[in-house]
């Protein structure tokens, strides 16, 4: 793996009436300042963050898509699972959806996904399938395959008053985790949440609302799910973790710098173990609180 080259976005801006051309800020999620989706609930205003994070401008055209383009370091499409085509090009600062019109926050989530990683990699950060939560002022990333259930725990943890930084995408620059748009989404209902849900995705989906939070939070460890028969935290050594993280990184046809992905290896990792029913969730919140809170009073310490 060789260093990223990182080029700076573009800033998008607006002409006014009077021809003044001003900076707009858009929608601050994943790092970025994302324009197109401002009437969006789910993604929180931009003001207040730094309007250096990359930019880019989301549309829709239905209209046939243009020639596949290989994918580089400067533009190019993707195909997505549900056989749409999304054109992104960085020097423009824009990224276009063609195919059949998806309603706005469906677009937030999970359509944002393929922008936010391919932005963020081509901004020289590293971005990952996982979701996170924030406990002892630290963002702990929670991954795994895809019927791992990382939705369904955060959900679970959201109800029992954990905040919840983002469901799928994590952007990771430093030592920040950025913030998702504010919701996840659930294939089925988390029994006994007690949270308000709506069906999203022409009802395929159950969406939970989640609060405000920070754009960026210093990033504490790694949880690796599994299912087994009892909940357990089994601590990881570092080059466990690095193979994992290696592999699970997003848009992994861009390099990544060695020395960022040694450094994010060597913060603490678990894998998480727990069985495949519901009444497993409140033993899983007490493990995992205990050891989050004994690891930052230890982190705390040095």
């Amino acid at each position: 793996m060789s260093a990223t080259r990182t080029v700076p976005l573009p800033m998008i801006v607006e002409q006014t009436m009077s021809g003044e051309i001003m900076p707009t800020p858009g929608r601050a999620v994943y790092g970025l300042l994302v324009h197109g989706l401002d009437g969006v609930s789910e993604l929180r205003p931009a003001e207040g963050v730094a309007l250096d994070w990359p930019a880019v401008r989301v549309d829709q055209l239905h209209v046939p898509p243009p020639p596949p383009v290989p994918l580089d370091d400067r533009r190019g499409t993707r195909i997505l699972a549900d056989g749409r085509t999304l054109a992104v090009d960085r020097l423009r600062g824009t990224a276009t959806f063609y195919g059949p019109p998806l309603a706005p926050d469906v677009l937030a989530h999970p359509y944002l996904a393929p922008v936010a990683t391919t932005v963020n990699r081509w901004a020289g950060r590293e971005t990952f399938h996982s979701g996170a939560f924030v406990s002892a002022g630290r963002a702990w990333a929670v991954l795994g395959p895809r019927t791992a259930g990382k939705s369904s725990l955060l959900t679970a943890l959201a109800a029992r008053g954990v905040p919840i930084l983002t469901d799928d995408i994590l952007v990771v620059e430093g030592a920040d985790a950025f913030a998702g748009p504010r919701c996840v989404d659930l294939r089925q209902p988390v029994p006994g949440a007690g949270l308000p849900t709506r069906p999203v995705r022409a009802g395929d989906h159950l969406r939970v609302g989640l609060p405000p939070i920070a754009p960026r939070v210093p990033l504490g460890g790694w949880l690796f799910l599994r299912w087994g028969a009892a909940v357990t935290l089994t601590r990881l050594p570092g080059v466990t973790v690095l193979a994992r993280l290696a592999s699970q990184r997003s848009f992994g046809q861009l390099p990544s710098d060695p020395a960022v992905l040694l450094s994010l290896a060597a913060l603490p990792a678990w894998e998480l173990t727990r069985p495949r029913v519901w009444a497993a969730l409140d033993d899983t919140h007490r493990l995992l609180a205990d050891t989050v809170v004994a690891t930052s009073a230890v982190g705390a310490t040095r």
